[in-house]
């Protein structure tokens, strides 16, 4: 079993409405350290052709992973979805790896400048991005909203990024090593940023992860728990086995970037197994390495304070970021006054960023109609449309 690049979450193209032809221009480079591609219509700033820019945001990628932005697979699905529909498109590969949600802001804004500075002022601009890019779509349209129309983060965290990951990542795997002691290498390790020992548990290559047999047998020996802690946690049980291991890397890769433990959980009562006497009882009990969760609050410290639309895309089933982490923003820009700018728009698909080619076309059209006529969307279940980015 398998993880995908979260940047490659979509998995085929779609066509375009316009007739451009499908020959784009290219612009490769780098800018402070962080690769880019910007990809343009041909006729991108000729007189009488559009001049519409889209910012995309990757998502979480593994060190060592390559960036996608040259990959086959990727190229093909932005030339089809939205530069054909006269779109220039521009991604950055961010200056590093792993959890980047404060250089993915700040690097794509460097790109945009890069871009105005080159080819002219865009007639409009769009940001939208898959998964940790959904939430350099929020912080970016809250940074910077005077350069954007609208933003669409797709299956992102939009509450707390140090709730996410205290409750979601870290009190999970804590969980999972009390109920499957020697599956996982020590948590007081990962909790410090070694990530060395987790080549027990799984092998990556080209970004994929594979989980080892060794790994895969203990959870098989006791089926009936595993499938008893997926279900805790909202999980298929098809889906544990590489949930686990893209978890404890995340756990790595933040607290070796914030110096050390972000989390405490002396104070955590832990419930809804079987036996939660025996859990709590079982579960490592971790103190905060001093100043560490600050890196947690400053990067993901969402205020609500929107001045344009933005609109979520998820799915009703994510075993990585579930529904309820997608919508917690709803809060923070209630309590700001700003609930005008905000809403939901769900999928039925089953996984992380498993939306159509359709789907992603028909919530970006919502978002572009929103943006041009002030009518927001109606919040709730994404209803079949014409599955085309629309040109005009």
């Amino acid at each position: 079993m398998k993880l995908p690049l979260l940047s490659l979450c979509l998995l085929v193209s779609f066509a375009a409405q316009s007739q451009l032809s499908s020959v784009a221009r290219v612009d490769t480079g780098i800018i402070n350290g962080a690769a880019y591609r910007i990809d343009l219509p041909p006729n991108w700033g000729q007189p009488g052709a559009p001049r519409r820019l889209l910012m995309y945001a990757h998502g979480y990628q593994t060190k060592g992973s390559p960036t996608g932005l040259n990959t086959a697979q990727e190229v093909a699905y932005f030339q089809d979805a939205f530069v054909k529909a006269g779109y220039a498109l521009a991604r950055s590969a961010y200056r590093q790896q792993g959890w980047a949600l404060t250089e993915g802001v700040e690097d794509t804004e460097a790109l945009r400048k890069y871009f105005v500075q080159k080819y002219g002022q865009p007639d409009s601009t769009f940001i939208t991005g898959h998964s940790m890019g959904g939430m350099i779509t929020v912080a970016t349209i809250e940074k910077y909203p005077q350069y954007y129309q609208a933003g669409m983060p797709m299956c992102p965290n939009t509450g707390r990024v140090y709730e996410l990951m205290k409750t979601r990542v870290f009190d999970l795997l804590v969980t999972f090593d009390a109920l499957f002691p020697n599956t996982l290498p020590p948590l007081s390790e990962l909790a410090l940023g070694n990530a060395n020992s987790l080549a027990q548990v799984f092998s990556q290559k080209n970004g994929q992860i594979e989980p080892s047999a060794a790994y895969i047998n203990k959870l098989k020996a006791d089926s009936a728990k595993a499938r008893q802690f997926a279900e805790r946690y909202d999980i298929k049980p098809a889906d544990l086995a590489w949930v686990i291991p893209f978890y404890a890397v995340i756990l790595a890769d933040i607290s070796q970037k914030a110096g050390g433990n972000p989390f405490d959980n002396t104070n955590t009562v832990y419930g809804g197994f079987g036996d939660n006497v025996a859990v709590n009882a079982k579960a490592v009990r971790l103190t905060e390495t001093p100043g560490a969760r600050r890196y947690l609050e400053k990067d993901g410290a969402f205020t609500g304070q929107l001045s344009k639309p933005l609109l979520v895309l998820h799915t009703t089933y994510d075993q990585l970021i579930p529904s309820n982490y997608a919508t917690g923003y709803e809060d923070l820009a209630r309590q700001a006054g700003k609930e005008q700018l905000f809403v939901v728009k769900y999928t039925n698909s089953q996984g992380h960023c498993v939306f159509t080619p359709q789907e992603t076309a028909n919530a970006f059209n919502q978002l572009r109609r929103w943006a041009k006529t002030g009518t927001k969307p109606v919040a709730g279940e994404l209803k079949p449309a014409n599955g085309l980015v629309s040109g005009k």
